[in-house]
């Protein structure tokens, strides 16, 4: 069965700080919400470690990695997520505090036996 689709609903940009529905683009050419308009989007790394770039192109913002290639909007917007800070866990320097560095050499009795 074909849904014909109505006016409007094809495409709807969302903000993405707040999530609300986004009408302007900001310095970075993001679509964005009028109250994010001069807020920078935040550097985001991709799963192979590398810096992503964004950039802006005939269909929307895209981020671009120097190993991946060309990153679609979406799943650079979760690598985004996954890279916040959750404050209901505890940083992992705050876990241990006290980390500090071993040395083990080859003669070494309490590792070999």
């Amino acid at each position: 069965m074909h849904i014909p689709k109505r006016y409007g609903q094809s495409k709807q940009n969302s903000c993405p700080f707040c999530g609300k529905t986004a009408t302007v683009q900001n310095q970075q050419e993001i679509p964005v919400c009028t109250t994010h308009r001069d807020q920078r989007f935040p550097e985001v790394k991709c799963a192979c470690g590398k810096w992503l770039e964004l950039l802006s192109g005939k269909w929307g913002p895209y981020f671009r990695c120097i190993n991946c290639g060309n990153v679609s909007w979406s799943k650079g917007m979760e690598m985004a997520e996954m890279q916040k800070p959750n404050p209901a866990q505890p940083s992992s320097d705050a876990a241990h505090p006290s980390r500090e560095e071993i040395v083990v050499r080859s003669d070494d009795p309490r590792y070999f036996d």
